[in-house]
């Protein structure tokens, strides 16, 4: 089985949001992490939706209902393209993205993102049954964070080669 090429634009934003993590400030993981969830919800949805021109439109022109974070993570859920848990997390590490672009002071040893990001799950079940002190254990925020980002990712990743095949299809409704 040979090596996945970086031809593969999923697989090239997956190599991307993990190099770029790597470097950047707190803020810059936050912004980063949700662009990538965001642009990787979209392709779910794409991946899904009829392949026409008005699902074009749900995303790209002016004041589209699909050009946000809050709405392709809404849609997704409603169409069960997401769990339950995911679209939870989504919503957290939105709230975490939006204090780090409208507060320069923010950080992830702020009460307000240190609760938000304790609560993130998606990944994070095997480590959390381990014991408190355990060194395995994930409870700083910063590394929570990036834990559970990866894995949404990386889930939306997968996601969305698996929805393509279950795509709708333009019919007839009977009268």
């Amino acid at each position: 089985m040979g090596k996945r090429g970086l031809d593969d634009p999923f697989y090239e934003r997956l190599h991307t949001f993990l190099n770029a993590t790597k470097g950047e400030t707190e803020r810059g993981r936050a912004l980063v992490a949700a662009s990538l969830i965001e642009e990787m919800l979209e392709e779910v949805l794409r991946g899904f939706f009829l392949a026409d021109s008005a699902t074009k439109k749900l995303f790209d022109d002016p004041n589209a209902p699909l050009s946000t974070l809050s709405s392709k993570a809404s849609a997704s859920r409603a169409l069960g393209l997401i769990s339950a848990e995911e679209f939870r997390d989504i919503e957290l590490v939105r709230k975490i993205r939006n204090a780090f672009a409208h507060s320069v002071m923010c950080s992830f040893d702020n009460d307000k993102i240190k609760s938000w990001a304790s609560a993130l799950k998606v990944g994070m079940s095997t480590l959390d049954a381990l014991e408190n002190g355990h060194k395995s254990r994930v409870d700083d925020p910063k590394q929570r964070f990036g834990m559970v980002t990866a894995s949404l990712v990386s889930s939306l990743y997968n996601r969305a080669h698996y929805v393509k095949k279950e795509r709708l299809t333009d019919r007839t409704w009977p009268l």
